[in-house]
């Protein structure tokens, strides 16, 4: 029977899995184990985005983050990115519409 080297990479799945297990086992939150977004909206007006990867597209009708999930769309009028760091970022403006684009 063939061996698998010592030093032979586990599969994604595999490594978000544990890393799943270990956040579940030691409570600490997804977004931070997992590196996935945390997306916090207040009404239809303003949205704060943490943990995204860049912005594919901006515009004052449409935003474009790429994220650990996938694209994620934000639709509206009068969008604007008031403040953007390499963590988190603020959008303003009347959101109409948000998707998931994997």
């Amino acid at each position: 029977m063939a061996r698998k080297p010592a030093n032979a990479q586990k599969p994604k799945k595999d490594r978000k899995d544990l890393r799943l297990i270990f956040s579940n086992m030691l409570e600490l939150p997804k977004e931070v184990a997992l590196n996935l977004p945390l997306i916090s909206i207040t009404g239809n007006q303003e949205m704060e985005i943490e943990n995204y990867k860049g912005v594919v597209e901006y515009t004052e009708e449409r935003i474009r983050l790429n994220t650990s999930c996938g694209i994620l769309k934000i639709e509206g009028k009068s969008l604007f990115l008031k403040q953007i760091t390499t963590e988190n970022m603020l959008i303003t403006g009347k959101i109409t519409k948000l998707e998931y684009m994997l």
